[in-house]
């Protein structure tokens, strides 16, 4: 397969979608829609990849660049949109000397590698010439039959609008996904013709041409016909959506994961979770998220581009962004953490506590109603409820330390920049301005009075 090249067709407006953004950069379990199909070319070894763009195609090009860096992938721009066969021959350039193509549309999220070696399979076995994906399904509306000659080889596609009631009966569909030998795939992509209902030039032609010319059509059938979804509009969207995430889930089920209600849990494809690890209803894993061995992940929490090590225990609803939780710590219920923030091994926040750029020491602890931004805290310090580190002063960011042992009593406001030394006390409602030294107690408080008999006098009133 690495001699063949992948013709990814992906001009199209995207009508359907009713979007001002080219359909393939529409997000689908974390990946924009594009991505699937060039993963699955990759995957099954196929060496060359040309993509043809035509709407935002300098848009879909970089998006396609960043994700696949060092893949061999070239594009072809199809300045207007006559039809399938026409964004195939606008590839031709591209694809140069390649003895072998495959052909396939940049909507179906679920086609996999497998299915691509055996379209390759089918084509040799046909004689090599051309081979098409099929897929048989109980709805086969709105999709191209696919006629069978006597052998059993394919005769003819015909597309919905110009299919006969009989042909509209069979249950054979095409999906766009075919196998050629390049040159003769080109040379009868000339011949292609716009006599049909939409006035476009069909790929679909190249079938009953390359019959015509002698030669036999392959089919491969797919296994699965729930590979054949395609994504025209925001329903196939979310359906296409759902069957990655259930995939995903099963998965992780099978190399040791318990998830329950697994219909409920949606786990990007690029995250990674270690074995013995256990998952609540509603969790969402995104952006690369890697959780390590023995974890507990509670309901409805989120994680984006979080790392998490082992042991680690997420109470539920908590939300958490580019940041790290090492071996053993705990967060939650109801944490944020926001960008930048770690907290290190043993190390715990708990409810209401929001974190941003800020490092949380080894058995540290903030349980409750506190905020910690652009903050350095020590080993084994105390983080009394209430406390607020005062970061911002409408202009700049400024950082609060906080030293080893330190104990910070609760409703304290520290404003930064300011340092809390080392094994020193901060007394509860303090609002800290000066640097506490090691082993001090810091206090500012107003003194309590009394005003005697206030409560009777106030209900003469």
């Amino acid at each position: 397969m690495k001699d063949v090249t992948a013709i990814i067709l992906a001009a199209g407006l995207g009508t359907r979608m009713k979007s001002n953004r080219q359909k393939g950069l529409h997000s689908l379990a974390g990946r924009p829609l594009i991505f699937y199909p060039i993963r699955a070319a990759l995957e099954a070894g196929i060496g060359r990849l040309v993509l043809v763009v035509g709407h935002q195609s300098d848009e879909v090009e970089e998006c396609v660049s960043d994700i696949f860096p060092d893949a061999d992938i070239s594009f072809a721009v199809q300045e207007k949109q006559l039809g399938t066969a026409h964004a195939a021959l606008c590839a031709r350039e591209a694809v140069g000397e390649s003895d072998d193509v495959v052909v396939l549309n940049g909507d179906l999220p679920l086609l996999g590698p497998d299915s691509l070696k055996g379209l390759m399979d089918a084509c040799t076995a046909s004689g090599g010439m051309l081979a098409v994906t099929t897929a048989v399904v109980d709805e086969p509306f709105g999709f191209g039959r696919v006629i069978r000659d006597k052998s059993g080889l394919a005769s003819r596609i015909v597309e919905e609008k110009d299919a006969s009631p009989a042909q509209r009966k069979v249950p054979e569909i095409n999906l766009g996904v075919y196998a050629a030998r390049a040159d003769h795939l080109f040379s009868t992509l000339d011949s292609v013709g716009d006599g049909n209902a939409k006035k476009e030039f069909y790929f679909t032609d190249v079938v009953e041409l390359t019959k015509k010319a002698g030669h036999g059509v392959g089919i491969f059938v797919l296994p699965d016909e729930t590979q054949a979804r395609q994504v025209n509009d925001r329903v196939e969207l979310a359906v296409a959506e759902e069957a990655l995430y259930r995939a995903r889930a099963l998965r992780l089920m099978a190399e040791g994961v318990t998830i329950h209600r697994p219909e409920s849990v949606l786990i990007d494809d690029d995250c990674e979770v270690g074995r013995d690890t256990e998952i609540w209803p509603g969790v969402e894993l995104h952006a690369g998220t890697r959780i390590g061995v023995g974890c507990t992940i509670g309901t409805g929490t989120i994680l984006d581009n979080v790392e998490v090590g082992d042991g680690v225990l997420i109470r539920p609803y908590s939300v958490m962004t580019d940041s790290v939780m090492e071996d053993e710590s705990q967060a939650g219920p109801f944490t944020h953490l926001r960008p930048q923030s770690t907290l290190k091994h043993g190390s715990k926040v708990g409810n209401f506590v929001e974190m941003k750029k800020s490092v949380l020491g080894p058995g540290s602890k903030a349980s409750h109603l506190t905020y910690l931004g652009d903050s350095s805290v020590g080993s084994e310090v105390n983080i009394g409820a209430g406390t607020i580190t005062c970061n911002y002063d409408g202009v700049h960011k400024m950082p609060t330390t906080i030293e080893d042992g330190a104990f910070i009593g609760s409703d304290t406001q520290l404003v930064a920049p300011v340092k809390v030394g080392k094994d020193a006390y901060v007394g509860a409602g303090t609002t800290v301005t000066k640097d506490v030294p090691d082993g001090a107690l810091a206090l500012s408080r107003v003194q309590q009075t009394h005003i005697m008999g206030y409560a009777v006098n106030r209900k003469k009133k």
